[in-house]
């Protein structure tokens, strides 16, 4: 749930490259993209008329070649995109789209890193499928994640970016993101025809793109077993949303996001948010129908969620449909990942957290696959908002994902992690 923006900076892009050995690849053309590609809202190939009940999630529907495109110039770099099925949030089949991106030099063994985006969208234009390819980028992170996605490709990794909200956008709908990860990968393990038990996977993701690693993470087991994933790395990660909203109430850009969120997450539950909105929230609500996270980050300073909501429906969770929501979005609860963890979250001085994630969550749900026997290294950025802790966790997710993919032994830091915040299930107030 966050934008990189420009705070990430050349400085720590550098730092990463040089992790990376990433150097000058995306700017190796200095031809320009041409127009835009055709909205994913407008694009035929994100559609499929056939029913999709009885087809195996993961299956390739559709596949086309593209071209990657870096700060509106064409790169050598080349990918395919796959049409895929997956599922939804309540376990309806969905469509969502993954971009595989090739190594420019052949690599001798394929590894796979899937990188889930902070796109954070109610919109299309914001779907990584589309600004990888040189679309509209500056409502979302695209532009600073492509870095390093770049930087993966250039050490020989084949990148798998999933659009893991699917093609009707639920942002925040943790399993759907899970779900359309790992068919992302199947999908792309499909395609290469490539053995999904001995084909080593790392998945990394920050702030939004961390919702999607996680519960992939957690889902994997049970849903995807056969996928030989060797570590998962996460930071601004959002692990209990009613903590998140305490924190972001009010608050002078961060409360910006409550409306769209409020939106998606009906969206994604089949709840009817107008049946629960005041006529102030009606509005804000309607108002934020296919945006992306940078148009709301600020655009309502200090809007407090009980703004958005009749008197009756305040405190949010004395209603149990929001109870119920909330519950089943908290990570830790829908299951144990099985390869070591990496999880980072920055905190301001004197804050809770980062502006937006709370930094005792996350240590909880460290602590908590601590106890279920993963290994897992946590860290806390210290002094460093949502927006400046994604560089240093980017260096240390590649890192630690160079490690596991080459096989390398797991560090467990489990020894130096507290317990944190209780991240328990909500219990239903009361007016």
């Amino acid at each position: 749930m966050a934008r990189l923006a420009c705070a990430i900076g050349a400085v720590a892009l550098s730092a990463v490259a040089c992790v990376l050995g990433f150097v000058g690849l995306a700017s190796a053309s200095g031809a320009h993209a041409g127009s835009k590609p055709v909205l994913p809202s407008k694009d035929p190939f994100y559609r499929y008329s056939r029913p999709l009940a009885h087809i195996a999630p993961g299956t390739v529907l559709k596949k086309r070649s593209v071209k990657i495109a870096e700060n509106g110039n064409k790169t050598p770099v080349k990918a395919t995109q796959i049409l895929y099925r997956t599922t939804g949030e309540l376990g309806q089949p969905e469509l969502a789209v993954t971009t595989v991106i090739s190594p420019v030099a052949p690599a001798l063994t394929t590894r796979l890193v899937s990188y889930q985006t902070a796109y954070d969208a109610l919109g299309s234009q914001c779907d990584p499928s589309y600004t990888l390819r040189g679309g509209n980028s500056s409502d979302s992170t695209a532009q600073d994640e492509e870095q390093f996605i770049l930087g993966y490709v250039a050490q020989g990794y084949t990148v798998l970016v999933p659009d893991y909200e699917g093609v009707n956008l639920r942002w925040v709908a943790g399993q759907q993101s899970g779900y359309g990860t790992l068919d992302g990968i199947r999908a792309a393990e499909n395609l290469l025809k490539l053995s999904r038990s001995k084909t080593p996977v790392g998945l990394v993701g920050y702030s939004g793109g961390s919702i999607a690693t996680d519960f992939g993470a957690e889902l994997a087991g049970k849903y995807a077993s056969q996928l030989h994933i060797v570590g998962a790395a996460e930071g601004g990660v959002p692990v209990d949303l009613a903590h998140n909203l305490s924190y972001i109430n009010g608050s002078p850009s961060w409360s910006g996001i409550i409306p769209a969120v409020l939106l998606s997450l009906g969206r994604a539950f089949g709840v009817n948010i107008d049946k629960y909105a005041s006529a102030y929230g009606r509005k804000l609500i309607g108002q934020e129908q296919g945006g992306c996270i940078n148009n709301y980050l600020g655009k309502y300073p200090g809007l407090r969620y009980q703004q958005l909501l009749k008197p009756r429906y305040v405190p949010i969770f004395s209603n149990e449909v929001f109870v119920r929501i909330v519950n089943r979005l908290i990570m830790s609860r829908t299951g144990t990942p099985r390869e070591p963890m990496l999880i980072e979250v920055g905190k301001q001085n004197g804050q809770r957290g980062d502006g937006v994630m709370v930094a005792a969550d996350d240590e909880a749900l460290a602590h908590a696959y601590c106890k279920r026997g993963l290994k897992v290294q946590f860290k806390i950025n210290q002094g460093l908002d949502h927006t400046n802790a994604a560089a240093p966790f980017e260096a240390d997710a590649a890192t630690f994902l160079t490690d596991r993919l080459n096989g390398g032994p797991a560090v467990n830091g489990c020894a130096t992690i507290g317990r944190g915040d209780s991240i328990a299930p909500v219990k239903r107030q009361h007016h």
